[in-house]
């Protein structure tokens, strides 16, 4: 007999998750379909018409077939090699903080410690001059073949248009109508989908990637945690405007006294994306769910939780999600030991990225308001004890399943302008002359490599002339 995976939403978040399934499923003994929930939206948060993909989804969609290249070309997308920060810090100093390797270690120490050496000797040094992407992004040079991370800005029409026929390719269906209701036991299980034409689904799993309605989700684990308090954006407007000259290959994102706006480049275009507190926009609300699965319906996207898009966490997220679901795929639909186990990776890995969010505020030197409120703010604990860690000696306390990794971390946090008040006494080890040629060899590599790159929109209008 086989058992019928329903995915309710035909957006982005949905066409993604039907793709993973159904590359991973077999079809002999699993049917996954796909069920319009009637909303609209990429059940992601609905923030603007293009969505920021980060580099971590490139093997997923390797093997879907697609490559970066073919992404952007048949979207009017773009790439971004980092997230240039404006405004954020006290002294107004731009801030980049790049995809990739930043520096690299020397005798088992981390980069960011080897610059804190030197910087207490009297020599400056900016991390983001020893990183291949960032260099890249300030010449404003790239190739799409080249050894550089990168994020991709992609219009979420064709995107989604790209995975919906990527998932039906793998064997997925659509269903036949709209979802109209459920039929949910005292139990949390989903017995039945009604649709609009009088068919009904009777699902033995539900992923409801419905975006922030969460049609489904909302009746069957409707508790939920507000973290308003501590990231209090509460409304959002996107607008798209007429490019002006070449464009830029990274995401711009400038502080405003009651917010930030977001600037994504795409072919002849800029998408910007206020994110505020107060005034108008659309308003929203960062929270998350306290158990994405119940019964046997599992939350995903902005259905398990909402953060601003200040950096592309809700792909990762939705990503990280779709392996845990497989990795713990239940024998029946009633799985509570799988459900607590994926509720528990499913909370840190958003809690990590909620925290990484925080921060961005907390050591922001900008003034105002909201920003001088922000810097007071009490934070979450593991936030709290990486601020004050990494403020005291640069090292960070590092917890499972977090989505930014050590380096990130310690990358934002310089440039956002929180300087260790000591280095890693391990450092001294090293002689100060071997760190400064170090140091001196990385920068004449990555200037090298970058001289070697194309200017990006070269390399752009190459690739919108491939066949």
């Amino acid at each position: 007999m086989t058992a019928t995976v329903a995915v309710l939403g035909a957006n982005l978040c949905g066409w993604i998750a039907a793709a993973a399934l159904a590359r991973r499923l077999p079809r002999e003994s699993y049917r996954v379909v796909v069920i319009d929930d009637g909303t609209g939206g990429d059940g992601l948060g609905d923030f603007a018409p293009v969505i920021a993909v980060p580099p971590a989804l490139a093997r997923f969609h390797a093997d879907l077939g697609l490559d970066a290249a073919t992404l952007v070309r048949m979207t009017g997308g773009g790439h971004a090699l980092g997230v240039a920060f404006g405004g954020w810090r006290a002294d107004r100093a731009a801030a980049f903080l790049s995809y990739g390797e930043t520096g690299a270690p020397l005798e088992g120490i981390a980069f960011h410690q080897l610059a804190g050496r030197l910087r207490a000797a009297g020599h400056p040094v900016r991390l983001a001059d020893h990183a291949l992407s960032a260099v890249a992004a300030q010449a404003g040079r790239f190739a799409p073949g080249a050894p550089l991370a990168h994020a991709l800005h992609l219009p979420v029409a064709p995107y989604e248009a790209l995975l919906r026929g990527a998932a039906l390719r793998a064997g997925a269906e659509r269903a036949s109508a709209d979802f109209v209701d459920a039929e949910i036991a005292a139990n949390g299980i989903v017995e039945k989908l009604t649709l609009a034409d009088g068919t009904g689904i009777e699902p033995w799993l539900v992923l409801d990637c419905s975006g922030t309605d969460a049609r489904i989700a909302s009746r069957t684990s409707p508790a939920s945690e507000d973290w308003s308090s501590w990231l209090p954006c509460d409304r959002t407007h996107a607008e798209t405007v007429p490019a002006q000259g070449a464009p830029p290959p990274y995401t711009q994102v400038d502080a405003q006294d009651t917010g930030w706006t977001a600037t994504w480049p795409l072919d002849g275009a800029d998408v910007r994306l206020t994110c505020s507190v107060g005034g108008n926009g659309k308003p929203f609300r960062a929270a998350s769910r306290f158990e994405a699965w119940r019964g046997n319906c599992v939350a995903l996207g902005a259905a398990a939780g909402l953060l601003e898009p200040l950096h592309p966490t809700a792909l990762t997220l939705l990503l990280r999600s779709l392996a845990q679901l497989i990795q713990l795929w239940p024998a029946g639909p009633q799985a509570p030991i799988e459900a607590a186990a994926f509720n528990r990776t499913a909370a840190a890995a958003l809690q990590g990225a909620r925290d990484f969010l925080i921060a961005h505020y907390a050591v922001a030197g900008r003034a105002g308001a909201l920003w001088d409120d922000r810097r007071t703010a009490s934070l979450p604990g593991p936030l709290a004890a990486k601020h004050d860690l990494f403020a005291a000696r640069g090292r960070l306390p590092m917890y499972d399943d977090e989505v930014f990794e050590e380096e990130d971390w310690a990358v934002m946090f310089d440039a956002m302008g929180l300087m260790p008040r000591r280095y890693d006494a391990r450092a001294d080890i090293v002689p100060l002359a071997a760190i400064e040629r170090h140091l001196a060899g990385q920068r004449a590599r990555v200037i090298a490599q970058v001289r070697a790159l194309p200017p990006y929109a070269q390399a752009m209008a190459a690739l919108r002339t491939r066949a």
